[in-house]
């Protein structure tokens, strides 16, 4: 993937101390489900079962992604075939995806400022971009099919605007530190296997840090804080009608500190996976479940959030499932509904350790 013996040395141990892939071999990868149930706020009753699956027979070069984005699939194109192309063949519909790479197999190139990165990500060949230091985005900048955005050395701010996943698939953004006035990371419009992992956001100006929307699927949010912002994450997979599939979205490992709601908050979306993260002083609510959106909550720590899960939004309210979850100062939900587990393996740290691990690990570094 990098051309040069040096740099693809440097950049390998760059990568393990960014995004923590070596330090974190029990982070929820090639492990298996489980199964339990919610408990009340001692650790002693926090129990975990689980039933063997298969694991991922190739890791692949970046890492192995947990959740939703790793997970191999189908899923359905939102763009009408041109007709005037059309040679009588039938086209495989919907098409199968593998789990998310990013720019691997591809060059590594360097970004110094806004105009070299949005050059780098709006290419067509695969590429991973590594940046370091301070980048004024000075807008929104797209991201294109088969990147990896990586901060390098003590990693990279961005300010000043936004990064964009529009109609792309196959996106790693990972080891950034976002400080913005409206979304951070934009996933929508068709955008499919994206992994936003390892970073920290801030900001926002009310808009949530990061977005799901419309029919992007197959996304992971992963090992990142979110600080100092009144919406961390929203899902949200717009009208029935209109929309061509459902989001399918994991957040697993994340640090909500202090923020005051969305964590994340989810409508009309198929599947949000929320695993093992740690929820301190949220002044509103942890996770929310609406427009009858399928959220499984499980393993994670409530600390100071008053209602951990709300699954009412006017008369249209969403499914929710919890187990495993500890809550510290914070209300048991009512829940509603039936959501089934994810169809891939994942490993789920015993939620006592959650402070500790989601708190140092974290976030950018």
């Amino acid at each position: 993937m990098r051309p040069h013996p040096l740099v693809a040395a440097c950049v390998a141990a760059l990568m393990c101390a960014a995004l923590t892939s070596c330090s974190r071999e029990d982070d929820g990868r090639n492990a298996e489900p489980t199964a339990g149930a919610a408990v009340d706020p001692e650790p002693e009753e926090t129990e975990e079962t689980g039933t063997p699956s298969e694991e991922s027979e190739e890791e692949p070069p970046f890492g192995t992604p947990v959740g939703w984005a790793g997970h191999p699939g189908q899923v359905e194109e939102t763009e009408e075939p041109d007709e005037d192309e059309d040679d009588g063949e039938e086209v495989d519909d919907p098409e199968e995806h593998t789990a998310v790479t990013g720019g691997a197999g591809g060059e590594t190139v360097t970004a110094k400022d806004a105009d070299e990165l949005a050059e780098h990500l709006r290419t067509d060949e695969p590429l991973t971009v590594e940046i370091e230091g301070d980048i004024d985005l000075d807008g929104r900048i797209r991201v294109g099919s088969d990147k990896t955005l990586l901060g390098v050395g003590e990693g990279a701010e961005l300010t000043g605007g936004a990064l964009v996943v529009e109609e792309a698939a196959n996106v790693i953004i990972a080891n950034v530190t976002m400080t913005v006035d409206e979304t951070a990371v934009s996933i929508g419009e068709g955008a499919h296997h994206v992994w936003v992992d390892g970073s920290t956001f801030s900001g926002g100006d009310g808009d949530p840090l990061v977005s799901v929307t419309d029919d992007a699927d197959h996304v992971t949010v992963s090992w990142n804080r979110f600080t100092d912002a009144e919406a961390a994450i929203l899902i949200d997979g717009g009208d029935d009608e209109e929309r061509e599939r459902a989001p399918r979205v994991t957040v697993h490992h994340n640090f909500f500190d202090g923020t005051t709601a969305r964590h994340p908050r989810a409508l009309n979306a198929e599947h949000v996976h929320v695993f093992n993260n740690y929820f301190r002083d949220n002044p509103e609510y942890g996770v929310s479940s609406a427009d009858g959106a399928n959220v499984l909550v499980e393993g994670n720590y409530f600390e100071r959030t008053p209602l951990s899960v709300a699954t009412e939004k006017d008369d249209e309210p969403g499914n929710v499932a919890t187990r495993d979850n500890l809550l510290v100062d914070s209300d048991q939900p009512e829940l509603r509904g039936e959501v089934p587990d994810p169809p891939y393996a994942y490993e789920l740290d015993d939620t006592v350790t959650i402070p500790d691990l989601v708190g140092s690990r974290a976030g950018a570094h």
